[in-house]
């Protein structure tokens, strides 16, 4: 009897280290090092899986596992919960109104993404302003025989051949005050965009993975981007495949007093947005569109694009 028990306490522990090894790592205000940003990015699913242990323990009685276990699930609940709050306004916003703009972001995979798709969501979408990321001048080419430019006839963009660095921004508006994040593995080109008499600086965004050989340039470009946008006095919308979650340290960083993540302030839940396109449905939530917080947001959906493995992410944001 003593070697089951002894054997059931064993399968418990061995189960619950890694979960309360990721609710450590949710709880450090850092990430910068090798495994913590790839632990933190578990921790929605962390989340589900802590719940059924915590209740196997209570029945064992495993008291010290339970307790563990218990303000695990406290904190994993009390980071997630705000997903799940719905905004405090009582109707979706108006797309067609001057003071909003529609936005979607979508990495299209070096290219391989269906240009056809893409433009159809941006017409039947009313996207008003499109990032696209890991832009190709072939992928450019294709959607521009697909009609984008008839819908966005404004851009700037940074393609390149055979590699993730390309990215582009359109827009239905004209673009103003271009230019390039300095220094950094990928483009992420921004611009000015009028809405109704504002101006929104809107950035394409798109750090380097965090790489489990070298998260330097990750870590790096994060910050730098941090610094960079917080240093401009300009309303700004950020939108792109940020390669980091909301759990990440980095990414909360980011957006400190100033910005919210428009996934998080909409309350529908966390949008999982990769890898799509396999057998593993998407588990991460890496694609984001970031709004100043005094920018109200409304239907935000994450759309599929076949040939990609990002899922699409578009937004309603009231600039006025």
């Amino acid at each position: 009897m003593r070697f089951v028990h002894g054997f059931i306490s064993s399968v418990l522990w061995i189960i619950a280290i890694p979960l309360l090894l990721i609710a450590v790592a949710r709880l450090l205000p850092f990430d910068g090092m090798i495994p913590l940003p790839h632990l933190v990015a578990l921790t929605p699913w962390a989340t589900l899986a802590t719940l059924p242990l915590l209740i196997v323990a209570l029945f064992a009685r495993r008291k010290v596992l339970a307790v563990l276990l218990a303000a695990a699930l406290a904190g994993y609940v009390y980071w997630l919960a705000p997903f799940f709050v719905p905004p405090s306004t009582s109707s979706p916003a108006d797309p067609a109104h001057p003071g909003t703009l529609r936005v979607m972001t979508v990495n299209v995979l070096y290219g391989q993404a269906d240009a056809q798709t893409v433009v159809g969501l941006v017409e039947s979408q009313h996207v008003e302003v499109l990032a696209v990321q890991e832009l190709t001048p072939a992928f450019e080419e294709a959607l521009t025989a697909a009609g984008l430019d008839e819908l966005l006839p404004h851009s700037f963009t940074v393609a390149a051949d055979d590699s993730p660095a390309g990215s582009g921004l359109w827009s239905s508006t004209p673009l103003a005050e271009e230019e390039e994040l300095p220094g950094t593995s990928f483009a992420m080109p921004s611009a000015l965009v009028g809405v109704d008499g504002t101006s929104v600086r809107v950035t394409v965004v798109h750090p380097h993975p965090p790489m489990p050989t070298d998260i330097t340039a990750w870590r790096t470009e994060l910050a730098q981007l941090t610094e960079h946008v917080h240093a401009d006095d300009a309303r700004q919308i950020l939108a792109g495949d940020f390669n980091a979650t909301y759990d990440h340290a980095g990414f909360r960083d980011l957006l400190g007093s100033r910005f919210s993540d428009a996934t998080r302030e909409w309350g529908a839940g966390p949008a999982v947005t990769w890898p799509e396109g396999s057998q593993v449905p998407p588990l991460f939530a890496l694609d984001h569109v970031v709004v100043e917080r005094d920018m109200p947001v409304s239907d935000v959906v994450t759309m599929q694009v076949p040939g990609t493995d990002h899922r699409a992410v578009l937004a309603t944001v009231v600039v006025e």
